[in-house]
């Protein structure tokens, strides 16, 4: 997509999870958990970091299986546990300028013992370069929900 389209563009992802809205938030919001399944197949996630309030900062770095590292802070703008997340993600650029700029809201709503999942990606910010990272947003948001079903099955 070109770069000028992107900016604004929001991206809604909705799931349903046979999990309890607590042990979902949870898993969003405890490292010991997010290392689990955020991380796209076969990355790691050697580093998670997070201060979970207002104004409080997540900061992780994705490995690759070949060495690569790729750090990642966000910070908190809305933390209503357990119903909601807003957090501003930044990706950095080895000058340390954001390559792109992401806001996440993330609402749980328990449905019957279920917890319905509403993930909204916006963008805020595409520098030369991100393209190919934005375009595969999708694809990798879909990859990091399906991680996380996977990751709360194995909970029950």
């Amino acid at each position: 997509m070109e770069l000028s389209k992107m900016k604004d563009k929001v991206i809604v992802f909705k799931r349903t999870f046979q999990a309890p809205r607590a042990l979902v938030f949870e898993a969003f919001t405890k490292p010991e958990h997010v290392k689990n399944w955020w991380p796209p197949k076969p990355y790691t996630m050697p580093v998670c970091t997070m201060d979970l309030k207002v104004g409080g900062a997540w900061h992780y770095v994705f490995r690759s299986p070949e060495g690569q590292e790729h750090p990642c802070d966000a910070i908190y703008e809305v933390v209503e546990p357990p119903a909601k997340l807003v957090m501003t993600q930044a990706v950095p650029m080895p000058d340390g300028k954001p390559f792109f700029k992401i806001r996440q809201t993330i609402t749980f709503e328990e449905k019957d013992g279920a917890t319905a999942l509403t993930f909204e990606v916006r963008i805020l910010e595409a520098n030369p370069g991100s393209e190919p990272f934005l375009g595969g947003m999708e694809q990798g948001t879909n990859m990091t929900l399906d991680n996380l079903a996977e990751y709360l099955a194995g909970k029950k």
